[in-house]
């Protein structure tokens, strides 16, 4: 199937490895133009290489900071001509309880995936409604669907994150700028190898035996990997998606309880 990506620009925040490094390289496939996000000069490179003929470029700069977010898109566009696709994926999961989560960590953490995410789409928005529209597009933790007590933190900005992904969607469809949500779950990345699970913690199983509870736990009996994300992230940015807006995908192999 032709997605219609060949030519356009993305730009991926956090997209040094893992799931963003997946949604790059997938994006590269598809012939898109591709613009990497980090804070790590030396990951930025490894990563671009990693993209093989494509053209690519890293742009060092932390979300957190609107002076960098404004650079960011600013020097993208200078060096591809335009942006048509952005993928808000920077940032991590930030385990803890109330008591374990100090003020700034909470503050960095919404800092960088909801603060971070709405400077990009304040200085993105004239770029792409001048080339016509684009696709903003927000990869998004399960917290924010399922409220954990041992992930408050988490729980609490990805929500926000929903909210943000749902309301910019309204103002920005009549521009044919169209914003949508990604949402992982028991996605095998770095990152989730490096959490313990809250369900997990007592059990004193090895890594494998715990691994292979984890996969039951999903309809589909395994966890799946960053090119499953990367994949509904494609089909999302492409002209096939042109009729959804304001929507969250899960990709967790039906491990999400949620209904809405």
């Amino acid at each position: 199937m032709d997605l219609g990506l060949s030519g356009k620009i993305a730009l991926i925040t956090g997209g040094t490895s893992g799931i963003g490094l997946a949604i790059a390289q997938k994006l590269a496939s598809e012939g898109c133009k591709i613009a990497i996000c980090g804070r790590d000069k030396i990951k930025l490179d490894r990563a671009g290489a990693s993209l093989g003929p494509a053209e690519a470029k890293g742009f060092v700069a932390d979300i957190c900071k609107t002076g960098d977010v404004a650079s960011l898109v600013g020097d993208v566009t200078r060096v591809f001509g335009g942006i048509d696709i952005v993928v808000s994926n920077a940032g991590t999961h930030l385990p803890g309880r109330l008591s374990e989560v100090s003020p700034d960590r909470l503050l960095r953490h919404f800092q960088t995936k909801v603060s971070g995410a709405w400077e990009l789409a304040r200085h993105v928005t004239p770029v792409m409604a001048a080339r016509g529209g684009g696709r903003f597009i927000v990869v998004i933790g399960q917290a924010g669907k399922v409220p954990q007590a041992n992930a408050i933190a988490s729980t609490t900005v990805n929500a926000a994150q929903h909210a943000f992904v749902k309301s910019l969607s309204d103002e920005l469809a009549p521009s044919n700028i169209l914003v949508n949500a990604v949402c992982p779950s028991r996605i095998k990345s770095p990152l989730t190898d490096a959490l313990t699970l809250h369900n997990e913690v007592y059990f004193g199983r090895s890594l494998e035996q715990q691994e292979t509870k984890w996969g039951a736990e999903v309809p589909l009996g395994h966890w799946g990997t960053p090119e499953d994300i990367a994949n509904a992230v494609a089909f999302l940015a492409s002209s096939r998606a042109a009729f959804i807006v304001g929507a969250n995908i899960d990709v967790d192999g039906g491990h999400q309880r949620s209904i809405v």
